[in-house]
């Protein structure tokens, strides 16, 4: 039976507040454009300049106008209206509902992944609400060293906490559908044990308090789907990760609180970090394979966008909790590994054109799609929009003006470009793009505590004013980074899975080099352009140069960790987890630091070790996986057996650590050679 939303009685009002607004402001925007642009009479290159400064107007208007809602609301102090929230009473009841936290993992470092499952696990424990949770680690890892050291890392954490019989390991032998197909598998198997469902990611970590507070509020409000708990960035120190961090604390609430304040239980999920009524994810988000091939078709990447959209489609509702805390994951170290990632999001998000106009959605579902798209659009639109209004320029330097418009006009007209309405324009942009930043730094200003917790605030303020620096240089690459994904996916690029880079890594200067110099080359093509035309463009695309000349060095020193604990120790980009400790964090900081024996060679440590091939075998009779061609296991056997381990291939190594009959016969010989 579907569950029927509640909408507050201020719904219609705070989006058309926001979305009104937009509207408007866009445009005013097109229209002032349009003027400035139509002095000499508009020209088939200003039209489309015109084009493209309105989608991308209409994209920073939206933003604004969300942060301005958010700002308020964080003013207000008060929770979004449409959730039920508990009463003191209800909040030291005991949960009644069964909940499940689940880790998809794929070859991740497993001494982080477990140190992190072990945190939250004690910090649950600490709340008195253990019993009404079980917690799963679900691999899709395909390397035979990550497999192993995964068994051995679950085996040794169950010893340590007594959590047998309620954290679980599952691998899957065949990754289709990748972490989407990790779940739905689970949920197929195990998910009807359960009534909620809290998914983290690999580096997520969760205090026991937000996870009792989300059970409670699934409890209490039967009509709730997903409630998205955002996570903030820590744990990092490289300069990058540090500015991620910083920016996430400083700028992400009132960005989050404004997206909270109009989209209500319409809002969308994150794909981690977030609980969900399993009964309905069931029944409703079991998501479709698209006709024909990658990049558009086949399995969805970016599942979480198409289960929010199912889940609203089934009559539940979608809430963003930006003021619940003790939510954590991690940055990406530096900008090659942010730019990797967002190559998957990039090619995920894409292929939700397709099902903008699937029936029945929501209308703000499919704008939550659109939104999606448009963040990685946005990038080729204003890279089109910079080498168009450089082709306006010369269209404008080299061809004659008209002065008598009208055969029967005696006069001339004389074009006269409005300089202080286009430095006005400029201005209005740059506002609308930074004042969201200074909404966070008021805000932040206002509280003394978290002010100091942050460096204070004259610390405070120089880190804004250093981080939108960076920003602004790092901006023009990753424009054509994100350029050249949306370009690769259009043409057919697809993209490969591959675990993210989690731990601190600085960039050589060779990788850095060979990854940037197109940028760099751009940059300077585009500097000597602007130069020819005018000077004053060259001014004004200043920032935009800068940025792509100075990529190579930018992007290898912040990936330096040593600069960012320098900037660190002088108060600068601090985040209050830093300044004050935080037990959950340090908990999982020092657990991971444990040396754990690493698994250099995951099939000769099953076949060597005792302890890992007992655990190996029970793993196997508990959890079957698919039938092994018995040709390709045969010819993986006979290279075991007959002493040629080194020639096993990868699949090879993976095949035969799924069958038991092989591994206890090559064990048997080995114990036999040794004896």
């Amino acid at each position: 039976m579907q569950a029927h939303s509640y909408s507050p009685p201020t719904t219609g009002l705070r989006r058309f507040c926001v979305l009104g607004l937009a509207a408007f402001t866009t445009v005013l925007g097109a229209w002032e454009m349009h003027r400035l642009l139509s002095v000499k009479g508009v020209t088939h290159t200003e039209w489309l300049l015109l084009g493209l400064f309105s989608l991308c107007f209409a994209w920073i208007s939206l933003s604004f106008w969300t942060a301005i809602a958010g700002f308020f609301q964080k003013l207000a102090g008060g929770k979004v209206p449409g959730l039920r929230q508990p009463t003191a009473e209800e909040e030291k009841a005991p949960l009644t509902r069964r909940t499940t936290v689940v880790m998809p993992i794929y070859n991740e470092d497993p001494a982080s992944v477990f140190a992190n499952v072990q945190a939250t696990y004690e910090s649950l424990a600490a709340t008195g609400h253990l019993d009404s949770f079980d917690f799963y680690v679900l691999s899709d890892s395909t390397r035979a060293e990550s497999w192993v050291a995964e068994e051995l890392a679950w085996s040794d954490l169950c010893r340590r906490v007594g959590g047998q019989g309620r954290i679980f390991y599952r691998r899957r032998s065949d990754n289709t559908a990748k972490k989407a197909g990790n779940l739905s598998d689970f949920c197929e198997r195990w998910g009807r044990h359960y009534d909620f469902m809290v998914v983290l990611d690999a580096d997520s970590l969760m205090t026991g308090e937000t996870l009792v507070t989300l059970a409670r509020l699934m409890e209490l409000n039967p009509q709730a789907g997903i409630l998205q708990a955002p996570p903030r960035c820590v744990g990092r120190m490289t300069l990058f990760a540090r500015l991620q961090q910083f920016a996430g604390q400083m700028y992400g609430p009132v960005v989050s609180a404004g997206a909270a304040a109009w989209q209500l239980g319409e809002s969308n999920y994150w794909g981690h970090n977030a609980i969900i009524r399993v009964s309905a994810f069931i029944e409703h988000c079991g998501l479709p394979v698209l006709p024909g091939k990658q990049p558009f078709g086949g399995h969805i990447l970016s599942h979480d966008f198409v289960e929010a959209a199912l889940m609203r489609r089934a009559g539940y509702t979608v809430w963003l909790l930006p003021e619940l805390g003790g939510s954590y994951e991690q940055s990406p170290p530096h900008l090659l590994a942010y730019a990797q990632r967002d190559r998957r999001w990039c090619q995920g998000n894409l292929q939700h054109l397709r099902l903008v106009m699937a029936g029945g959605l929501h209308p703000l579902s499919r704008g939550h799609f659109l939104m999606g798209v448009m963040s990685y659009v946005a990038s080729p639109l204003w890279l089109l929009f910079l080498l168009t209004g450089l082709g306006a320029a010369l269209q404008d330097r080299f061809v004659d003006p008209v002065y008598f418009t009208d055969e029967r006009t005696l006069f001339p007209v004389w074009p006269t470009f409005d300089v202080a309405g286009a430095r006005r324009m400029m201005v209005i942009s740059l506002a609308m793009l930074l004042l969201p930043k200074v909404f966070g730094l008021l805000l932040t200003l206002a509280n003394s505590e978290e002010s100091r917790r942050m460096g204070g605030r004259i610390r405070l303020v120089l880190s804004v004013g250093l981080e939108t620096a960076i920003s602004m240089l790092l901006a023009p690459v990753m424009m054509l980074f994100q350029s050249h994904f949306v370009f690769g996916t259009v043409l057919g690029y697809r993209v490969n899975w591959s675990s993210q880079q989690r731990d601190d890594a600085d960039v050589p200067w060779s990788e850095a080099a060979r990854r940037h110099w197109p940028h760099m080359l751009f940059g300077v093509v585009l500097a000597a352009a602007a130069a020819a035309l005018s000077m004053d463009l060259l001014l004004w695309m200043s920032p935009v140069v800068a940025g792509l000349l100075l990529a190579i060095p930018m992007t290898v020193w912040t990936s330096r960790a040593s600069v960012g604990t320098r900037l660190a120790k002088m108060g600068l980009f601090l985040i209050p987890e830093e300044t004050v400790a935080h037990p959950l964090l340090e908990r999982a900081q020092a657990l991971s630091e444990q040396k754990m024996e690493a698994v250099e060679d995951g099939l000769k440590r099953v076949l060597t070790d005792p302890r890992a091939h007992a655990l190996h075998l029970a793993l196997l009779e508990e959890q079957p996986g698919p039938t092994i061609a018995s040709i390709e296991l045969a010819t993986a056997r006979r290279k075991l057996l007959s002493g040629q381990q080194d020639a096993l291939s990868t699949q090879e190594k993976s095949m035969v650590l799924r069958d038991p009959a092989t591994l206890a016969e090559a064990r048997s010989r080995f114990l036999s050679q040794t004896s």
